[in-house]
């Protein structure tokens, strides 16, 4: 991994903070890798005696923290903790991060057994999946494949046509109750049914058969919450 021009991410803010810090002047710490970044790096390398190309590599970031540079993460074996969906999935808060993280989660493989999924919010006959030139969802780059599996076993055995609405993805937004930011921030988290299954709602009607075609591809089943279950949503992310 590397950054350079262009680049916006948690590292390059970091990479700002310390080369201002050094007096090496980056501009603001926004976390986007700009001409004033670019710049501020080829003054640290020439007075560090370094290759002078304005990317910021192992040799310059170990020159600058004393570790090596942190690795891009390209897949996921399993769902990371709440503590490093920052680290892992990049700030949301940024600018650009939608157009380098959000991609679309491509279901026609299953549109049959999926195009009657609609918005609870709104009406049957809007169609939650359907688009004009594509069917699916956007979610963050790393779970497409997760989300992927997990509704190909939903029309796999049958069980797609018992859910009626899809209720969302991506909403920057803090939990319930909490100043913590929801997983859904990040887009590694989705909801299902909600009218049916709603947040604290004990009582709710989502099914274990249906939890368990997620389950088996990492996602966490908000049901299985015992305090405050919340059914209908289930997160790449293992904890709550």
């Amino acid at each position: 991994m590397f950054l350079k021009k262009g680049i916006q991410n948690r590292d390059v803010h970091r990479l700002q903070e310390k080369l201002n810090a050094l007096g090496f002047n980056a501009g603001s710490a926004d976390g986007i890798f700009g001409p004033c970044t670019e710049r501020a790096v080829m003054a640290f390398q020439t007075d560090r005696g370094l290759s002078i190309d304005g990317i910021v590599g192992n040799e310059t970031w170990n020159t600058l923290f004393g570790e090596p540079l942190p690795v891009f993460i390209e897949s996921l074996g399993g769902p990371p903790p709440y503590s490093q969906c920052f680290d892992i999935f990049s700030d949301f808060r940024l600018a650009g991060w939608q157009e380098q993280n959000l991609v679309r989660c491509d279901l026609s493989a299953y549109e049959d057994e999926l195009k009657h999924l609609y918005f609870s919010w709104m009406t049957p006959e809007d169609k939650a999946f359907v688009h004009h030139n594509w069917f699916g969802f956007i979610c963050h780059t790393l779970v497409v494949p997760r989300f992927q599996a997990a509704f190909g076993k939903l029309a796999e055995r049958g069980l797609s046509k018992t859910l009626k609405t899809f209720d969302g993805c991506f909403n920057p937004r803090n939990m319930r109750g909490s100043d913590n930011w929801s997983t859904h921030s990040w887009a590694i988290a989705i909801d299902l049914d909600a009218p049916w299954n709603r947040f604290g709602q004990t009582s709710f009607q989502m099914s274990e058969q249906i939890a368990q075609c997620f389950e088996e591809e990492g996602f966490i089943w908000g049901g299985r919450w015992h305090l405050r279950p919340d059914a209908m949503h289930f997160q790449y992310c293992s904890a709550r």
